[in-house]
């Protein structure tokens, strides 16, 4: 009885891992070395000249399921705002396809968005990053997000808000760390 207990045990948790091997194995190399969870968590600032300073924390993994290629991705985070606003983040995006787990060079699409969960919908602010590995950090810009998403005064735009000036592309640099990282450099960012 314990040898079949140990067994199922053995396939419930090391199936999801052979999965992640075999389909997505670059999961376990992303920012250029080897994790044994096939996950990446990193955090950095943003820095618009119109609407103010912003730190952005995000993990990312493999996003399996119908629809999704190998390269698709799924995760979770915190956009901090100087002007004092936190918002839950929730991921998708995907990485270019390559035929090795190294990363370096690949292209990342990354799509934040703020998600609350009991409306079970989509909130503003909503987020592009595009740009690529450069091991260990991933270097993005923002596609003008940032701008369509903030005012001037850093809060939220606002529905009816003209943009018809031309979008500031605002860089990330992505370095690998942990939330209480980015905590700290929230905390910093607001002043408390």
């Amino acid at each position: 009885m314990l040898l079949k207990l140990a067994a199922l045990a053995v396939l419930a948790f090391g199936l999801p891992f052979a999965l992640y091997a075999v389909f997505a194995p670059w999961a376990f190399f992303m920012g250029g070395h080897f994790h044994l969870i096939p996950k990446w968590a990193g955090w950095g600032r943003m820095h618009s000249n119109s609407s103010g300073d912003y730190i952005i924390y995000i993990t990312i993994s493999p996003s399996f399921g119908r629809g999704h290629s190998s390269t698709d991705i799924t995760g979770k985070g915190a956009l901090c705002t100087q002007r004092g606003s936190l918002y839950r983040l929730t991921m998708a995006g995907s990485f270019q396809e390559g035929s090795s787990a190294d990363l370096q060079g690949r292209t990342a699409t990354i799509y934040p968005h703020n998600y609350i969960r009991k409306n079970m919908g989509h909130y503003e602010p909503s987020l592009e990053f595009r740009g690529k590995w450069n091991n260990p950090d991933l270097v993005l810009d923002d596609h003008g997000s940032i701008h369509q998403a903030f005012d001037p005064d850093g809060s939220l735009a606002k529905k009816n808000y003209a943009r018809s000036d031309k979008q500031e592309r605002v860089l990330l640099t992505l370095h690998e760390g942990s939330r209480s990282d980015f905590d700290a450099a929230c905390r910093a960012l607001q002043g408390k």
